[in-house]
């Protein structure tokens, strides 16, 4: 029995030192402060949106040149693609939770209060674009692809004007959005 007893004590520091080392390893991938990680939670989607919208623009500027039947087609098409990824956009976030920190919620409320205006912007844009067919007059479809086209432009200065206003709730914010990738990401999309 002591030497059952003496091995046990052995084993005792083996286990201790393995259970240490996995708590130490399980933090060490976890640098991301919450603030952080919201953030990212509120600029991936945003990013994602914002390069369907690059899309929009591009082939609306095609269009204006083009003025063919074509690109008319692709630009509605395209035009439902940005009410699909709008509508993505704002029900991620909606779905987010509050902001971590004292001003979480008024945060969460300035994002959705975006996303809703941008849904209807968006939905307003793609009426107008649908409107459009091949026996739409070349004068009148450039008038309305340009107005799109310009429509779209406004979107990337809405979108960091309501980011501007989160971060302003707090210092932490800030940080979390200074520090998130699809934040930074977006930042170069947008320059």
């Amino acid at each position: 029995m002591p030497a059952t007893l003496n091995s046990l004590y052995k084993l005792v520091p083996v286990s201790l030192l393995t259970v240490s080392l996995a708590v130490a390893a399980a933090g060490c991938g976890s640098s991301q402060s919450a603030q952080e990680k919201w953030a990212n939670d509120v600029c991936t989607p945003i990013l994602n949106w914002s390069k369907q919208m690059k899309q929009l623009v591009n082939d609306a500027k095609s269009a204006v040149q083009s003025r063919s039947s074509g690109s008319i087609g692709t630009l509605q098409t395209d035009a439902q693609d940005a009410v699909n990824a709008t509508k993505t956009m704002k029900s991620d976030l909606e779905n987010l939770p509050p902001a971590p920190g004292d001003n979480g919620q008024p945060a969460k409320d300035t994002l959705t209060t975006f996303a809703d205006q941008i849904n209807q912007e968006v939905t307003s844009l793609k009426s107008s674009v649908t409107s459009l067919s091949s026996s739409t007059s070349a004068s009148q479809a450039a008038t309305t692809l340009s107005s799109a086209a310009g429509q779209i432009s406004t979107f990337s200065s809405q979108t960091q004007t309501a980011i501007n206003s989160v971060k302003a709730t707090s210092s932490d914010l800030k940080s979390g959005f200074e520090d998130a990738s699809s934040c930074q990401d977006l930042k170069s999309q947008n320059s």
